[in-house]
């Protein structure tokens, strides 16, 4: 029941903001509707509540869940994101991951 799961996700963030303000997503991504649905409802409550969120994602907002099934439900939660949130392209012609491994393999 969808009342039940919007009970459950308000008690989940209210916990959390009893322990903290920031809440970072790291490779942040959609993979199935589930996640979507989810993601979508929490998402809600936490910006509602005021949580101050970063994530990283090799994808823009506009290509979460891109050709998922039923994609068209998880539709609306993007104008939303781009409402809440300040997205900033860090595209870069260089891969820092293998600048490290690089100069390790350079220092054996």
């Amino acid at each position: 029941n969808a009342a039940v799961s919007d009970n459950l996700l308000g008690s989940v963030v209210e916990e959390l903001l009893d322990e903290i303000w920031l809440l970072c997503f790291d490779e942040f991504m959609v993979l199935d509707i589930g996640d979507a649905m989810i993601i979508k409802r929490l998402f809600e409550h936490l910006f509602a509540k005021g949580m101050i969120m970063v994530a990283t994602s090799n994808r823009p907002p506009d290509d979460l869940y891109y050709r998922g099934l039923n994609r068209e439900y998880f539709l609306p939660f993007i104008p939303f994101l781009h409402q809440m949130c300040t997205v900033y392209n860090m595209d870069s012609s260089t891969d820092y991951r293998l600048i490290g491994t690089q100069v390790m393999i350079a220092n054996n």
